[in-house]
């Protein structure tokens, strides 16, 4: 059962035991409200196969703002955001399940012709610190974009300077790499399933190109649920621990995993 209502949350006592209410926002290709490949993103998948794999459950889905999702949680209402980051530091209240699926790290996102330049001068993989201390580039990072590792470098080489963008607005990691390729800026930081999405959405896609980071070499990342940290939370997380594994062998979420991670991801 699903309900897209954005009434009022409940609080903790009066929501059943057995409702998990899922927090999502437009953020493709992880959530994908519109277009051809609508409601096929990676955690859109990743919902309905706990849909189908706790089908003993109500799921409720509220479609909000990501920086909504985070202060409903930090407020103790009752909420899951799937695909996010297993035990960030950036939302330390979140409680969260065990890992649903793996992914490659951030890379840098630029235009062909400056991917050669930025290959020539610090490396492939690109050595990142160095590429932020380059004063003729422009950086672009959308709106509630962190990196973790990375972000001491942009802090100290690229925020507040002159060849630094932040990008807000719906879909901003999406509108950043139109920046790019309308040189409005030169680079950004993301995962190369944004890449691929752009790519499969937009007919200059072919001319972005995808560099790994160095300072990410060897590592993977985790993606999992991130609830509330309450009770409710606690008894919505075990619940969801419980039907992982069946998750995880789930063909619609391993056909979403494939479609926007290729078929050489971590596993």
């Amino acid at each position: 059962m699903v309900a897209a209502s954005m009434g009022s949350f409940l609080s903790a006592k009066a929501v059943a035991n057995d409702d998990i209410t899922w927090g999502v926002n437009s953020a493709p290709p992880f959530h994908i409200y519109d277009g051809e490949y609508k409601d096929a993103g990676v955690c859109d998948a990743l919902v309905s196969a706990f849909q189908q794999e706790l089908p003993q459950n109500i799921h409720n889905i509220r479609k909000l703002p990501s920086k909504r999702i985070t202060m409903i949680m930090k407020r103790s209402k009752n909420l899951c955001f799937p695909c996010v980051i297993k035990n960030s530091p950036y939302n330390d209240t979140f409680l969260y399940s065990d890992t649903t699926h793996k992914y490659a790290p951030h890379g840098v996102i630029t235009n062909r012709d400056t991917a050669q330049y930025i290959t020539a001068k610090y490396g492939y993989p690109v050595r990142f610190e160095e590429l932020a201390k380059d004063t003729d580039l422009r950086f672009g990072q959308p709106d509630e974009r962190r990196y973790g590792k990375l972000q001491p470098f942009i802090d100290d080489y690229l925020l507040n300077s002159s060849n630094f963008s932040f990008i807000s607005g719906q879909k901003s990691h999406v509108s950043v790499l139109a920046m790019i390729l309308n040189d409005r800026i030169d680079y950004t930081v993301d995962y190369e399933m944004i890449k691929t999405y752009y790519q499969r959405t937009h007919d200059d896609g072919a001319k972005l190109s995808f560099i790994p980071i160095a300072e990410y070499d060897g590592q993977v990342i985790e993606g999992a649920v991130g609830c509330t940290r309450n009770e409710w939370g606690k008894r919505t997380i075990e619940t969801l621990n419980s039907a992982i594994s069946s998750v995880q062998s789930n063909s619609e979420f391993q056909r979403a995993l494939d479609r926007w991670l290729g078929p050489n991801r971590p596993r």
